[in-house]
């Protein structure tokens, strides 16, 4: 009898102790949720379901095809287009045109409004906002079967990818991200943005401890506190932002507020600088303790400068994650010259709210590239000198070739039928039989004033061999428009590029730096540029603005302030 009433004592006395004590407890749980990941991890189940799916890419992009074809026969869209009747990829590419985005206007809108089947069977769960960058921002349907595709062929295989190649990158891992911002349309549905957080619980046990968020705390505000755990802890191995554009603002902010962190570290509070509810500064500084140790170390760091700072502050960071999103070439290649010298910048995915198109494999080489995802969407590809047309031929998987250029199209699981993506894409090879591809640019991204038509991608190879003939410069951005989008802030009366970029490491350029180089280079990199430069009077216009350690660019026309 005393025995058990000491052992009951005990019991008690160790749950006492244990909710006493349930942030520990809390934390032991995420631990052994953790170790349960990595020990799925290390198995490479998705990964190895990927490399099955390329041997048999073909048979199965037609069977992905067919199944979503007969899931929404019954819809508005799929009797319109007798989905019932088609029996191959075939008979589908002969019934159904090639679409864009307009012509999905009417039908997403009855569907945000709540009208049911017709896209997709029923109504979706939920819709995801597009990134816009067509001219045309919407929101598509994602049911819960895709959204599951997406994390299995997406994040499942990318984790997979940096636990073998970066053994112990995903033992600490932060995230810098602002808060989702969830609406909801007239009918109730929720309209999430994109990158969305339909893998977000699929993840959450790899990332450190959430940092407190009030709604009403400014973007500097949530991104300084989220900056301030992560200068806290020496030992992060991976950091992750969505794209390398919002993780060059990280190291900005960073460098502009390094005093004030150190100084927030020293003392474990939150600088009161910052405009932040009562209740949410108690809660984070709940989590903060002084450490006068580390804030020295900082201290010692960011005095030698930020070049390389991500390594010095993190020595055993070992990758950083972020999409390369169209455009952002730049900005992957200043973290790699700068705050992330010698640190691997991973882009993991492919992929657009419409739907996952390809994961990177090798996170280890500089330049992303993907390998198609067979089981997301249904792939048709237009050569790149027919894309011009309303209603070109197109090739399937099996029919692409290496080094050649494409405009991607993709049939999704969700309501988007032969749907010109507005990607040109370069097939560099193959695994197996599923195509590896690198992204090119936006067809919409081109500058076009006499019909010339010149990619983003060809401008900014011009761009950056005409800053590397200007000694000591740097490119740390810039900006081109048409000159018809200037109006009467434009610098001439003919037709003309207005080029801004922002310099470091050069003052002072010469007229023959600024206008004969540039028009040269441009002439030998675009054969249809050199032909009309012959043919008409053509100016250009190229405005240096010169970096120091921080420049605000403010400008009377309102149509650059929205490039800028």
């Amino acid at each position: 009898m005393y025995f058990f009433i000491i052992s009951v004592g005990t019991c008690v006395g160790i749950l006492l102790l244990l909710l006493w004590n349930g942030r520990r407890v809390n934390q032991w749980m995420s631990e052994l949720k953790r170790r349960r990941s990595f020990k799925a991890l290390s198995r490479e189940k998705h990964r190895k379901n990927l490399d099955q799916d390329t041997r048999d890419a073909q048979e199965i992009q037609e069977k992905i095809l067919l199944e979503s074809l007969d899931k929404h026969r019954n819809t508005e869209y799929g009797l319109k287009y007798s989905f019932r009747d088609v029996e191959d990829v075939s008979s589908f590419q002969k019934k159904h045109p090639l679409t864009r985005h307009n012509d999905y206007t009417d039908s997403l809108l009855r569907t945000s409004q709540g009208e049911e089947n017709i896209l997709v069977q029923g109504r979706p769960s939920v819709l995801v906002a597009t990134a816009g960058t067509s001219g045309n921002q919407t929101a598509v349907p994602i049911s819960n079967e895709s959204a599951t595709e997406r994390i299995l062929q997406g994040a499942a295989v990318y984790l997979e990818v940096i636990n073998n190649a970066f053994p112990g990158a995903l033992e600490k891992v932060f995230k810098f991200t602002f808060p989702p911002s969830i609406h909801h349309s007239d009918a109730g549905i929720p309209i999430i943005p994109y990158p969305s957080t339909l893998s977000a619980n699929f993840m959450k046990d790899l990332y450190s401890p959430a940092v407190p968020v009030h709604p009403t705390m400014s973007y500097h505000e949530i991104l300084y506190t989220q900056l301030l755990f992560s200068l806290r802890d020496p030992d992060l191995s991976m950091l992750e932002t969505n794209f390398f554009w919002f993780l060059r603002y990280v190291f900005s902010t960073c460098e502009d507020c390094w005093e004030s962190l150190v100084t927030d570290i020293q003392k474990g509070r939150l600088s009161s600088e910052l405009k932040v509810p009562l209740e949410t500064r108690k809660q984070i500084e709940d989590m903060l303790v002084p450490d006068a140790s580390r804030a020295a170390e900082l201290h010692a760091q960011f005095q030698k400068g930020f070049h390389g700072i991500a390594k010095r502050l993190w020595p055993k960071l070992q990758v950083v994650l972020a999409v390369e999103s169209g455009g952002s070439d730049l900005d992957r290649q200043i973290l790699q010259d700068s705050a992330c010298q010698s640190i691997p910048l991973y882009s993991p995915t492919y992929c657009a709210a419409e739907g996952l198109c390809g994961v990177n494999l090798w996170p280890k080489e500089e330049i992303p590239q993907y390998v198609l995802c067979l089981r997301s969407v249904f792939f048709e590809f237009i050569p790149v000198d027919m894309s011009e047309q309303e209603q070109p031929s197109t090739l399937c998987i099996q029919d692409v070739s290496a080094d050649k250029a494409y405009e991607l199209v993709i049939t999704s699981r969700d309501g988007l039928y032969r749907y010109r993506l507005g990607d040109v894409l370069q097939v560099t090879g193959f695994n197996n039989q599923s195509p590896i591809v690198k992204f090119l640019y936006r067809k919409s991204q081109t500058l076009n004033v006499r019909g010339e038509r010149i990619s983003e991608c060809s401008f900014y190879k011009t761009l950056r061999c005409t800053v590397d003939m200007w000694p000591g410069a740097s490119l740390l951005n810039y900006c081109c428009l048409e000159s018809g989008v200037m109006g009467q802030f434009s610098g001439g009366s003919d037709p003309h590029y207005e080029v801004f970029v922002a310099l470091k490491g050069v003052r002072n350029l010469s007229e023959d730096q600024r206008y004969k180089v540039w028009t040269v280079t441009l002439k030998c990199s675009c054969a249809t540029y050199y032909i009309f430069h012959l043919d008409t009077h053509w100016e250009e216009y190229i405005t240096p603005i010169f970096w120091g350690r921080k420049v605000k660019i403010l400008c009377s026309c309102p149509n650059l302030r929205k490039c800028l």
